[in-house]
């Protein structure tokens, strides 16, 4: 398989599994900052958000996945592989800083 195509699916899986609890955990602490609420809403919103994202990225990598073997494919995918890293980046400097700047 192709270094951008496999980067892609591994990248998005996981912000696939991150993201979904960075997004929720962002919309929480944008309404509220009652840390009892926050850990009540915590759990359902990210499997709220988690259920629209993982079959998305599951869709979209099974494509990747039956059209690995497109070398135009491969050049076009690149930029998408950098922002699925760059987003997993992020969840991990957010969850980083929640937990220690805190």
């Amino acid at each position: 398989m192709h270094k951008n195509i496999s980067g892609t699916i591994f990248y998005s899986l996981l912000f696939a599994m991150g993201g979904a609890p960075t997004i929720a955990m962002l919309i929480i602490q944008a309404q509220t900052k009652d840390p009892s609420i926050i850990y009540t809403a915590f759990i359902g919103l990210s499997v709220i958000i988690a259920c629209i994202l993982v079959p998305l990225i599951l869709i979209q990598n099974a494509i990747l996945f039956f059209k690995r073997k497109n070398e135009q494919l491969e050049q076009k995918i690149k930029p998408m592989c950098q922002v699925y890293l760059v987003l997993n980046i992020l969840c991990l400097i957010y969850w980083l800083s929640f937990q220690f700047l805190r």
